[in-house]
């Protein structure tokens, strides 16, 4: 988003703020009245805001699917494990793990822990964190692996991800687009270039795939 607001700005002559937050915390701060013009969360945050009329339904897009990553300190070397038999292996044998506690990444990383059998044998040794800390604390060696989206590992300096949930076991986290109903025209343009496919492989660069809602 960084690398892509500056070229917004100049396309629609609007400056935008941005304010990044965990997904569940999204929903929470627009309920509570919080003025905003676009939001860009979990696709089921999204569709509760329209459904109790805090977004405009006939704004939302899907924006990109970004898969669960497992990151470790140093630069990338090897082939990235994505294998379920292989994500195993290295979890069991990790000292420490760091997730984030209260995101969506760490409540997917809990749910997908207790779906392939590794409650017991990985979690004692997996730590909750705020959000954005996890690749942080393994780039500083303060741990072994942090899970995160792949997105934030390699936009995390220090870090690689040494492997990637596959697709089958259903741990990616979808991104959906909306605006707020009040919002002025500029922000249905803001979504339109967000959305636009000419944006595909950039965003493939930096972990992010492209979906449709469902």
């Amino acid at each position: 988003m960084d690398r892509l607001l500056p070229r917004v700005e100049a396309e629609t002559g609007v400056r935008l703020i941005q304010e990044v937050e965990l997904n569940p915390l999204i929903p929470e701060r627009i309920r509570a009245g919080e003025p905003y013009d676009i939001g860009l969360t979990n696709p089921s945050y999204a569709k509760a805001l329209i459904d109790d009329g805090f977004a405009d339904g006939g704004s939302h897009r899907a924006f990109g699917r970004v898969s669960l990553a497992i990151a470790r300190k140093g630069g990338a070397h090897g082939q990235i494990i994505a294998d379920s038999h292989g994500i195993k292996a290295l979890l069991r044998s990790a000292k420490s793990i760091a997730y984030t506690g209260a995101g969506t990444s760490g409540r997917t990383y809990l749910d997908v822990m207790e779906r392939m059998g590794l409650t017991g044998s990985v979690l004692p040794q997996s730590h909750p964190m705020a959000g954005g800390v996890p690749a942080v604390s393994v780039a500083t060696g303060e741990y072994e692996l942090a899970i995160a989206p792949l997105t934030t590992v390699i936009a995390t300096p220090g870090v690689f991800p040494v492997a990637v949930f596959p697709e089958n076991l259903g741990t990616h986290i979808d991104m959906s687009v909306f605006r707020n109903a009040a919002s002025p025209n500029t922000a249905a343009k803001v979504i339109d270039i967000l959305t636009d496919h000419d944006l595909d492989d950039e965003l493939a660069a930096a972990g992010i795939a492209r979906f449709e809602l469902s």
